[in-house]
């Protein structure tokens, strides 16, 4: 198909970039979880909204004769004929594809083998993990392994990986060593991958690392800036990060550029997880330029969008979203607002998926509209859809979480805690309507918070925290709690965020 023309007449798409690094990227979800469950206050500035939902796993439908897929969800299909909230669930879904129809790796694997690797819950779970994931690559698959302390060193130079033979001895060779020279060790892996470099291949970086570079080049603009003359040659990189002292802020922005995945390993589970069932999309990438157009219909405006600081710009507006791996999943959440109007069937919204398809290297473009049925509804619910009610609500925690660490700053503890039991009970409700054990499990972690925040209510009052009075935990189409939502502001010009 041929690219959507954005420009029609006077009506001009203002672009909005969601902060996320290119699919997977989840490292915030992980990150959040680690701080919670070791008594720590999350940091705002490491909550990324959209990276937070992506951690979750997704339901949308396989794409039939496409790439990618495009699916619509509202999250009541009435509205009400005087006017209320809904909200827009935009899901993108790319193919899963045969192992025989995936392009052969050019990969080389930078692992950190710094002093501070060497405890039982970080090395030897790197070294099994790498272990399975290896023995699981093509014959033809290219490999390189580096490690690095005080400075880089070639484990085992580009090679095919063949009968797999040489994979034990490489690993047993990553021991813990000294200090971080995170730059000379990136830097030799994309020259491994470069001296191989084949556009037929999959040419890629992981680097995996627990710390801040502190020998050598040690300056993160300059390492992104080096890093990303290798990305503009096509050698994609990938960052895994591990413990808590490692530059969040470095490893996102290494990943966004080089079109990769930033996961984050806070357990053995965890690695596992991203070994196992996410490294496959980071190898195979499905689509580039991925972008979601949404124009909302006469009488509908767009409060928020996931990710997005602020009110969206009104009118058509333009979403850049990830690079896509084949199986991947995205999710962007739209709070709309509808204004009053007739009974009878009414035009939300149209959605465009813009995007490159890398196997068959063309531009494709997918159309969708979605309606509603505007009646008067009493109790009217805009979260009625069970899937979109899971969504808003894991939007809403992450959004939350941001919160709590402002208040934190700001000594109000007593509302920090009340917040906190605010996201517990809306995570407790979606998890009995979805029977979704990962909402248990996130209760169980706000829960946890409650505790960490009630010792410091104890400390500054002499009391234990007061509970909120009780009310509806249910969003009603009127306001959320404070700090429950994206605060509006003026319509901005175009703002990217990072």
């Amino acid at each position: 198909m041929s690219k959507r023309n954005w420009f029609v007449g006077l009506v001009v798409v203002v672009i909005v970039m969601i902060g996320a690094a290119c699919a997977p990227a989840n490292a915030s979800k992980a990150i959040a979880r680690q701080e919670i469950q070791s008594g720590q206050i999350v940091p705002a500035d490491e909550l990324r909204v959209a990276e937070y939902l992506q951690y979750y796993k997704q339901n949308f439908p396989q794409p039939v004769n496409t790439t990618l897929g495009l699916d619509l969800r509202l999250g009541n299909t009435q509205v009400p004929v005087d006017g209320g909230t809904a909200w827009l669930q935009i899901g993108l879904q790319a193919k899963n594809v045969a192992a025989t129809d995936i392009a052969p790796l050019n990969l080389a694997i930078v692992v950190d083998c710094s002093g501070s690797m060497d405890t039982p819950e970080k090395m030897p779970y790197v070294k099994q993990s790498l272990r399975v994931f290896l023995q699981s690559l093509a014959s033809n698959d290219i490999v390189s392994l580096v490690c690095f302390d005080t400075n880089a060193t070639l484990i085992t130079p580009a090679t095919k990986v063949g009968d797999g033979k040489w994979i034990e001895a490489a690993i047993k060779r990553l021991e813990p060593g000294s200090s971080t020279n995170l730059y000379d060790g990136l830097m030799m892996g994309f020259k491994e991958v470069d001296r191989n470099f084949d556009v037929r291949r999959n040419n890629r970086v992981i680097l995996l690392t627990d710390g801040i570079a502190n020998v050598g080049t040690t300056d993160p603009n300059r390492i992104a800036a080096d890093a990303k003359a290798y990305n503009d040659k096509g050698i994609y990189l990938s960052t895994i990060g591990l413990g808590k002292d490692f530059n969040d802020q470095l490893l996102s922005t290494l990943a966004t550029q080089g079109k990769g995945g930033y996961n984050f390993i806070d357990s053995a589970a965890e690695m596992d997880k991203v070994f196992r069932q996410e490294v496959s999309g980071m190898m195979q990438k499905a689509a580039s330029n991925v972008s979601v157009v949404i124009t909302p219909a006469q009488g509908v405006s767009i409060d928020s969008i996931t990710g997005y600081d602020g009110r969206p710009p009104a009118g058509t507006f333009q979403i850049t979203m990830q690079d896509m791996g084949t199986g991947d999943s995205q999710v962007v959440m739209a709070k709309l607002y509808v204004t009053s109007g007739a009974n009878g069937r009414r035009a939300i919204a149209k959605v465009d998926l813009n995007y490159k398809d890398l196997f068959s290297q063309r531009n494709e473009t997918l159309s969708s509209s979605v309606t509603a049925d505007a009646a008067r509804v009493s109790n009217y619910d805009p979260t009625w859809d069970v899937e979109v009610l899971r969504n808003v609500t894991i939007q809403r925690t992450a959004e939350g979480l941001k919160q709590i660490s402002l208040l934190y700053k700001a000594q109000r503890y007593q509302e920090a805690w009340n917040l906190a039991v605010q996201l517990e009970q809306d995570l407790r409700y979606a998890a009995r309507l979805t029977n979704d054990p990962q909402m248990v499990k996130d209760a169980d972690m706000m829960r946890t918070y409650q505790d960490t925040l009630a010792k410091w209510v104890q400390n500054q009052t002499g009391r234990p925290p007061q509970y909120p009075e009780s009310g509806s935990n249910r969003d009603t189409g009127q306001p959320t709690l404070p700090g429950r939502q994206l605060l509006s502001t003026p319509t901005p010009p175009t703002i990217n965020i990072k």
